[in-house]
């Protein structure tokens, strides 16, 4: 990679530490005025939007970035303006269907039926913003990016400590702080398309709806199969145990979320990087992805240890004494952020060949492993059994995925020295 794009990689990786660190500088502080349950219900309220936001959209946001490579500008304003009008028409679809369905999710997800509502329009909104981010990431523009996605961080938490300390809202104004970020970056977003001409709904009458369908549906098992893997053992937890303990296991993922945050920012620089190499194709560029993805996985390895020590040292010390029970076991969520930064250097191989369709077989399928593994460890283990399972769901996610890309896209990941020889050598003639 070159000294500029490293350059850019960091901005991202600043950018996602940043956004990572405005959270857990909020831990200290919410975990002594919200119980355990209340954490819990926050928690259930992230899920729901995160659900919802797999099928508010049909996931064909991704489809800007791959089609940014291959189209005008004019082109891609009009493949936007079709992606947005797909998020509305599907964001209906399912706001109505929550509202028939309502009272059944309540049951059983312990969260209050207008707030199931919201979490709709919350997911639709965000992935206006995710539009832009899309788009800011594609095009290289590291410093937009980390600003818009650090503002909205910050504006997320000032909300949430006004409306808890001032109008003592508890657990309500943590989820408002959500909500009102959510929405007015939205909104910025949206206006943000509009003046750099990103979005043109008056474009030259062809239609993309098809191409971005073809795209994004698919997908749509492989972030159900993702979601699975990360949202189901909270449901599974809360019911074998209590919501109690949905806040504990939820603290302790968000400790290993911050992790994973740094693997994402790597990938979100990588990814374009790895498009430019494939369309190469060349025997050298090839060696050169092997090389650098095998180093991302031993920095991944060394970072997961660092993790570890540094919250064997100050875990308590950040999150009081009520959460205690967190880092129990944190070490198997740092070890499945580790094999989830492994999965996310081998998929981009799966989007470059349009072969998506494998992608969500394997996601969707390891989600079902990782529902059943989830109901037997817990059943066993209590609440350390749900953290066993959710590392060994990431592990076999990665390994079929890096599996089945072989046979996708083959890569000479059996030629380990010269790989890392290439990338080694080429950054010490720079």
């Amino acid at each position: 990679m070159s000294r500029k794009l490293l350059g850019k990689a960091g901005i991202f990786l600043f950018a996602n530490i940043v956004n990572a660190a405005i959270p857990f500088l909020l831990l200290p502080i919410l975990t002594r005025v919200l119980t355990p349950a209340d954490y819990g219900v926050v928690a259930m309220f992230s899920i729901m939007v995160s659900i919802f936001g797999a099928l508010t959209g049909l996931s064909v946001h991704g489809a800007i970035g791959v089609r940014y490579f291959e189209l005008d500008r004019k082109a891609l304003a009009g493949y936007v303006a079709d992606c947005v009008t797909i998020l509305c028409v599907s964001t209906l679809v399912v706001l109505l269907l929550v509202a028939v369905i309502g009272d059944r999710l309540v049951s059983i997800t312990n969260v209050p039926y207008r707030w199931l509502l919201v979490a709709v329009v919350v997911s639709g909104l965000q992935f206006i913003v995710n539009i832009k981010l899309t788009l800011w990431q594609v095009s290289q523009n590291a410093k937009s990016y980390g600003v818009f996605q650090v503002s909205q961080g910050l504006v997320n938490s000032a909300c949430s400590l006004l409306l808890i300390f001032l109008f003592y809202m508890a657990w309500e104004g943590r989820v408002w702080g959500q909500v009102v970020a959510t929405a007015a970056f939205g909104v910025l977003a949206l206006f943000a398309l509009f003046r750099s001409k990103e979005l043109n709904f008056r474009h030259d009458g062809q239609t993309y709806y098809r191409d971005a369908l073809n795209f994004g549906v698919p997908l749509i098992p492989h972030v159900i199969g993702g979601l699975a893997m990360v949202v189901a053992d909270r449901f599974i937890v809360g019911s074998f145990l209590d919501l109690e303990s949905v806040g504990i296991y939820t603290l302790a993922l968000q400790f290993g979320m911050a992790m994973g945050l740094i693997a994402d920012a790597f990938s979100k620089v990588y990814s374009p990087w790895l498009y430019r190499k494939l369309k190469d194709s060349t025997p050298a560029a090839r060696l050169e992805v092997v090389g650098v993805t095998y180093l991302s996985w031993l920095f991944f390895i060394m970072l997961a240890l660092a993790a570890q020590v540094f919250c064997s040292l100050f875990f308590l010390k950040i999150v009081g004494e009520n959460f205690y029970k967190a880092q129990e076991i944190l070490f198997w969520f740092f070890l499945g952020q580790t094999f989830k930064g492994m999965y996310l250097t081998v998929t981009g191989l799966f989007f470059f060949s349009s072969r998506t369709g494998r992608l969500s077989f394997i996601t969707l399928s390891t989600g079902g492993v990782s529902i059943l593994a989830s109901l037997w460890f817990v059943e066993r283990f209590g609440l350390e059994g749900a953290a066993m399972a959710y590392a060994l769901s990431e592990f076999i996610l990665f390994f079929f995925v890096w599996a089945f890309s072989r046979l996708i896209y083959p890569m000479p990941w059996l030629s380990v020295f010269s790989s890392l020889s290439t990338v080694l050598l080429r950054k010490a003639s720079k």
